[in-house]
């Protein structure tokens, strides 16, 4: 499907977190804030939350303990089956046009497992930040000196120092509440590999809560030397052990991960400031005789290697001499999240909501959530960040090679496993390297695509343009390759890692799933110009929602995904990579 700049205004909600909420900045808002925000224990578990009905609100999103949970059309939500423990209420107004009021205050409610629980204080959260307590006594103050340690693999502990009053502290990890506890530490385990990030807040005796906390960060890797805890957080470091294997005790306290500890395998006299990964030459299935190995990464890091890849497509974060630009191509429903983004504005407003890019030290997977960004619904299909972020429904991921690494003809393969759930779009896939205004036909060589909610579904196109210029886009071409480019052979492709490849020679494109020829395209424009890489996970656009017999979900206009109902039912898809390999003859 070829990638074009179009405007498409889509009709859906977001969802918010606690964290995220505390970063918004002030705006005009066109719905009024939710008031009186309340909650009654009415069953063993069970809770109704109620608020004040919002003139002109067409449905309300419903925010427990700084997680989106539902939407719902009236001012009241019931909770069951809650554990015993302090749950705190926020609720955002949501108009017919889909603009979103500011959060409510918050309301806290101790559940005690029975009904006879009763309200704990209520505290106004939507104003709290790093310096201002919302509701709390005066000198209540933010706790200081939050870090963390890496005490396991996959395990770190978070600390802070003592405030002055406090009883208790809640934390919050990655953005999501982790718990509340009585100390001054919290062990987070089973983490992947990647950067994280802790905030607490103190609580006094009263149910008063201070403001958060400054945010502690972490890398952590995907290996652990119980033997020098201290090299295995050091980033750029090299990783001497891994534990395979070892006893993680899921406490709060200072766990050491003991296990057995093998070699990660050698590396061969290749730099890894290079375009090849030196894991990749004792893997199995590394092609040889005809083929010479031109690029590689096999993803065993903890993060993206920054001399192969951009965290970003190359429109993304595009300078225009006076900002960095953004932009919305087919319609899509998400903006990408770059963590090695060269737009500081980028960094500190993305990441931080979210990191898509998730490693376990044998593969890379690239996850979608919803935004908790979203306020609007702009319609804008390019701009700056701020005005993107705000209007798209997901935060989501993608990789490329632009000025990094492109090539003219050869093998270009990656195993991927495509995630299973309506409305995401994987592709992998080849575009040109030259800008219009540098001679281009704007080639672009689809490897594989999908669309989430049919799974047995791969597709294969080629598209170019003619006539291109510096102020002319071009005359679009669609090519579809023999038999026809929409792949059906009775595999669900999103149980396994299957191998996608093209292999690309003049005037001929042949195109593969785990080494079986499944298409091929014969036509001399192929031969015009080298492209680079691209791995993204889209959610929504045009395509998606085009009639079934476009592969799209055939819905009616007025129920465009993502409509209020797949925002409830969006579990945070991937998009899995175990490798990805080039070669040319």
């Amino acid at each position: 499907m070829i990638k074009t700049f179009q405007t498409g205004r889509k009709a859906v909600k977001a969802a918010a977190c606690g964290l995220c909420l505390l970063m918004l900045p002030a705006l005009g808002w066109a719905v009024d804030t939710p008031n009186n925000p309340r909650g009654t224990v009415i069953a063993d578990g069970t809770v109704k939350w109620e608020w004040d009905w919002v003139p002109g609100a067409d449905r309300y999103d419903v925010i427990i303990n700084g997680e989106y949970v539902a939407t719902s059309r009236d001012p009241n939500y019931t909770s069951q089956n809650l554990s015993s423990g302090d749950y705190e209420l926020m609720v955002k107004a949501i108009d017919s046009n889909w603009n979103y009021s500011a959060p409510s205050g918050g309301y806290r409610l101790n559940v005690s497992g029975s009904s006879n629980g009763s309200p704990a204080a209520t505290v106004n959260t939507s104003n709290n930040s790093n310096n201002s307590n919302g509701g709390t006594p005066p000198g209540f103050a933010a706790p200081n000196d939050p870090r963390g340690t890496q005490v396991g693999l996959g395990a770190v502990k978070w600390e802070w120092a003592q405030v002055s009053g406090a009883s208790r502290y809640e934390v919050t990890v990655d953005g999501a509440l982790a718990d509340t506890v009585d100390g001054l530490s919290y062990t987070s385990q089973n983490l992947w590999a990647g950067e994280h990030s802790m905030m607490v807040r103190a609580i006094d005796g009263n149910n008063n809560f201070s403001g958060r906390s400054a945010t502690a960060k972490l890398n952590v890797p995907s290996w652990y030397d119980p033997s020098n805890p201290s090299r295995s957080h050091t980033v750029g470091s090299p990783e001497p052990t891994q534990v395979v294997a070892g006893n993680n005790s899921n406490n709060n306290s200072n766990n050491t991960n003991t296990g057995t500890t093998v070699s990660p395998p050698p590396v061969q006299a290749v730099n890894d400031n290079g375009l090849i990964d030196p894991r990749t030459w004792t893997k199995q299935g590394l092609l040889g005789g005809e083929w010479q190995l031109t690029f590689s990464d096999e993803f065993e890091g903890n993060s993206l290697n920054p001399n192969r890849w951009h965290g970003q497509l190359r429109w993304d974060g595009e300078w225009n001499g006076e900002r960095y630009e953004y932009r919305v191509i087919n319609a899509e429903s998400q903006i990408y999240s770059n963590p090695i983004s060269p737009d500081g504005e980028h960094l500190n407003l993305l990441p931080p909501q979210h990191n898509p890019f998730q490693f376990d030290g044998s593969r890379l997977a690239i996850r979608a959530v919803r935004n908790p960004l979203r306020e609007n619904d702009l319609g804008i299909d390019h701009g700056p960040l701020r005005d993107v972020a705000r209007q798209q429904h997901f935060i989501s991921g993608a990789i490329s090679t632009f000025d990094k690494f492109h090539q003219k003809y050869g093998r270009f393969e990656a195993s991927i496993k495509i995630p299973s759930h309506v409305g995401t779009f994987p592709a992998f896939w080849l575009y040109h390297q030259k800008r219009r205004w540098e001679g281009t036909q704007r080639t672009e060589i689809d490897i594989m695509e999908n669309l989430g909610h049919a799974p047995h579904f791969i597709y294969n196109s080629f598209h170019y343009h003619t006539d291109v210029s510096a102020s002319y886009s071009g005359n679009a071409n669609f090519l579809k390759p023999s038999p026809s480019g929409q792949i059906f052979t009775g595999t669900d492709y999103s149980q396994n890692f299957h191998t996608y490849a093209v292999e690309w020679s003049p005037g001929y494109v042949a195109w593969f799933i785990d080494d079986t020829k499944v298409s091929e395209l014969w036509n001399d424009n192929v031969n015009y110009e080298e492209l680079y890489l691209i791995i993204n996970l889209a959610m929504g656009g045009n395509w998606a929602n085009f009639p079934t017999n476009s592969g799209g979900l055939g819905r009616p206009p007025g129920e465009r995904y993502p409509a209020y109902y797949d925002l409830d039912s969006h579990a945070n898809p991937a998009l899995e990579i175990d490798y990805v390999r080039v070669y040319r003859r």
